[in-house]
């Protein structure tokens, strides 16, 4: 490899021979400065000295030159000196390289320094490739993030915000026509509904078919960082499961619709309503039998069922018996368990907000918006949500107006 390496100039041999000498030119060849016509031959040591000073690359052009100094460019202390140079970054690896030397002793060290180089040169290239892995994979990393954060983007804050939107014009539109002031079908009234329906059956597939190809290469990635309701189903049902959880949850708003426009009629009268609710408790039941079958018994589902499942199968199942069998059942008791899953939040949330508040003032800023996040919760969603119920109440004995049942949602 040092014999393939090109011929280079040493103008700080040609100088550290002119003033060794102080007669010769800088310029004058090496030859020349050992000929006999000299009278005065510069001797080993200084040359040894000179070479010496010079890199492996430089000594092995130096040794091209002339038999003297490719003699004296193969003395073992030059190939030494440059191995523990060129090779020792601590003493660690100055220990290292002397036992290695003393291993190969037998070795000239020039072969050794030729290959230790051929390592060094193999380590550099295999560093830079894995360097170059490391960028490709950093890069394949950052667009699998921003896929991830616009996917959860869509899931859940597009999700949110469409459902807010859907429930404020579904209550105004069912404003107008329990007001009589226009003359819609109940299938207009309930179509922002529908359309978040569509909705959140898209993001239903993008979240089946993450799931199912959660097993090929990528879509791990996605699948352990996926958020929203229907992966969060999944997780504690079965994906079959979770599936019909969501048609029959799904049902009960068409069934609705045309329970209202009596589109859909039973053949028995008492049994009117029937349709819409056997939908929502078929749902509530299906999830409850997986959640036992599979034990899956965690905080997030306990409190799902105390707080959503439970009290909304009881507030149904208390509303069809006023509607059919039980009209004498009182609004207070019928709209109960919603006022007390209600009251409890909020009760829940303010110890939340003023803990949160207590330990942000002692500078932790993450505390802080956390609380921040706790308060406009109850005041944007579970105020309104009480004040509806309260309304509701209301207005079925006969204290208020259908206006004051739809001021809180508008407000």
């Amino acid at each position: 490899v040092l014999k393939q390496l090109p011929s280079v100039t040493t103008p700080v041999l040609l100088a550290s021979a002119s003033a060794m000498d102080g007669k010769v030119a800088a310029q004058q060849p090496i030859d020349k400065l050992n000929g006999a016509g000299n009278g005065r031959a510069i001797p080993d040591e200084c040359w040894q000295r000179v070479l010496g000073n010079l890199e492996a690359i430089e000594l092995s052009g130096c040794a091209v030159t002339c038999q003297r100094i490719n003699r004296l460019a193969d003395h073992p202390e030059l190939w030494q000196t440059l191995l523990r140079t060129d090779f020792c970054a601590s003493i660690t690896h100055r220990a290292m390289l002397l036992a290695w030397m003393a291993m190969h002793h037998n070795f000239h060290p020039r072969q050794l320094y030729i290959f230790k180089r051929r390592e060094h040169l193999l380590d550099l290239e295999i560093a830079r490739e894995d360097l170059h892995q490391r960028c490709q994979q950093a890069k394949e990393l950052e667009r699998k993030q921003r896929c991830l954060r616009a996917l959860n983007y869509f899931l859940v804050r597009v999700a949110h915000c469409l459902l807010c939107i859907t429930l404020l014009a579904t209550s105004i539109l069912l404003w107008l026509q329990l007001k009589d002031a226009v003359e819609i079908s109940y299938y207009v009234v309930f179509s922002p509904l529908f359309g978040f329906e569509v909705f959140f059956l898209i993001g239903s597939c993008i979240t089946f078919t993450i799931y199912f190809q959660r097993s090929s290469a990528g879509w791990t990635f996605y699948w352990n960082r996926l958020q929203g309701t229907v992966r969060w189903l999944i997780l504690f049902t079965s994906p079959c499961e979770s599936f019909l959880v969501l048609c029959l949850a799904g049902s009960a708003l068409p069934l609705l619709a045309a329970t209202l426009e009596k589109d859909l009629q039973l053949p028995w009268p008492s049994l009117h309503f029937l349709p819409p609710f056997l939908g929502l408790w078929l749902s509530t039941l299906c999830f409850a039998f997986s959640v036992i079958r599979r034990r899956s018994c965690s905080s997030s589902c306990i409190g799902s069922c105390l707080f959503l499942w439970v009290p909304l199968a009881l507030f149904s199942s208390l509303l069809f018996l006023r509607l059919t069998f039980w009209p004498s059942v009182s609004p207070t008791m019928m709209m109960l368990p919603l006022l007390l899953v209600t009251c409890t939040l909020i009760l829940f949330s303010s110890f939340l907000t003023i803990a949160s508040f207590c330990l942000g003032y002692r500078g932790s800023r993450d505390w802080m918006e956390y609380a921040t996040t706790t308060l406009l919760a109850i005041l944007v969603f579970l105020l309104p949500m009480l004040s509806v119920e309260i309304a509701v109440v209301s207005y079925l004995k006969g204290a208020c107006t259908i206006n004051w049942v739809f001021a809180p949602w508008t407000a």
